[in-house]
């Protein structure tokens, strides 16, 4: 979880230092306030917006926030996930489900809820893991199959959506 909100702030960086106006979204308002300030320090436009990836009500009103406050959006990153690592015997249905939830349905859900705004020249991002190629499985194979679940509504919706102007990688 550390790894996955510290790649969220150094891309919210990127993009801000890009030109992008950036709404960073998360579960902890201090966390996301700490990272807006640093943009903004160092002279970008950000937005904190509180979510919960895994409630679709939460989901959709942090899509309105975002688009009522920049007037639309263009480029979506989609890189929440809680991870379900260890052991097959050692991961619990709650810890798999929670995995699925929080990765691929939160991502097909922002996709899909973002698609209108994105249609012409927008992008989506996925954050996949090199975890799902490794040699050895043994304690990431939980893991490995709900970001593979991305990789697949990834590649989906560049085929589908792909004609309609929006990138997805």
């Amino acid at each position: 979880a550390r790894m996955q909100a510290k790649a969220r702030e150094d891309l919210a960086r990127l993009f801000a230092a890009e030109g992008a106006r950036v709404a960073v979204t998360g579960r902890t308002p201090g966390k996301l306030q700490k990272t807006v300030a640093e943009i903004e320090r160092r002279g970008g436009k950000a937005l904190p917006v509180q979510c919960e990836v895994k409630s679709l009500a939460s989901l959709q009103a942090c899509v309105k926030t975002v688009v009522d406050h920049f007037g639309g959006l263009n480029i979506l990153v989609n890189n929440a996930q809680e991870v379900p690592n260890g052991e097959l015997f050692n991961v619990s249905d709650e810890a798999f489900e929670t995995g699925f939830q929080s990765g691929p349905l939160a991502t097909m859900r922002l996709m899909k809820l973002c698609h209108p705004y994105l249609k012409g020249d927008g992008s989506i991002v996925n954050l996949a893991s090199s975890a799902t190629k490794r040699w050895d499985m043994s304690g990431y194979g939980a893991y490995a199959a709900v970001k593979d679940a991305i990789r697949q509504l990834t590649r989906a919706a560049a085929c589908e959506w792909g004609p309609e102007g929006i990138r997805v990688n």
